[in-house]
């Protein structure tokens, strides 16, 4: 990371660039090992996860199922909470079935790390092309 982030948007942008990179080290880096990330329960990767271990776990079960690009249209500061707002669009792994489904990510940062991650996500594209299912 060429520079450590100083506002709540800069650790959110880093952390979406280091998503980008597959940079499991710069991830470390940016969040809190206390983390807690809360992911639309209606996903089969949906849930609550906790700590560091949580946040790998989150990416691993998700990049189990589906291959995705999360593009970030908006980012609204709100002190030390950022709104991401933008789209994720990709394929189930095992069905080959694109998906192209609106996001909305807050992300919490408490002395220049990530300390929550809430994942608002429409569910249904992304289910369907997991199941191999169109959406209704």
């Amino acid at each position: 990371m060429p520079h450590s982030p100083t506002t709540a948007r800069d650790v959110a942008v880093a952390m979406y660039d280091a998503l980008l990179r597959s940079d499991r080290d710069a991830l470390q880096t940016l969040a809190d090992p206390r983390i807690e990330i809360h992911v639309t329960k209606e996903l089969p990767y949906g849930g609550d996860y906790f700590g560091l271990p949580g946040f790998f776990d989150l990416f691993k079960n998700t990049f189990e199922l589906i291959e995705s690009k999360i593009e970030i249209t908006q980012f609204f500061d709100a002190g030390s909470q950022v709104v991401a707002v933008g789209r994720t669009r990709g394929t189930g792994r095992d069905t080959g079935q694109s998906f192209d489904a609106a996001i909305v990510h807050v992300l919490t940062v408490r002395d220049g790390r990530l300390v929550g991650f809430d994942a608002f996500v429409e569910d249904a594209p992304i289910t369907s092309a997991i199941h191999g299912v169109r959406p209704s």
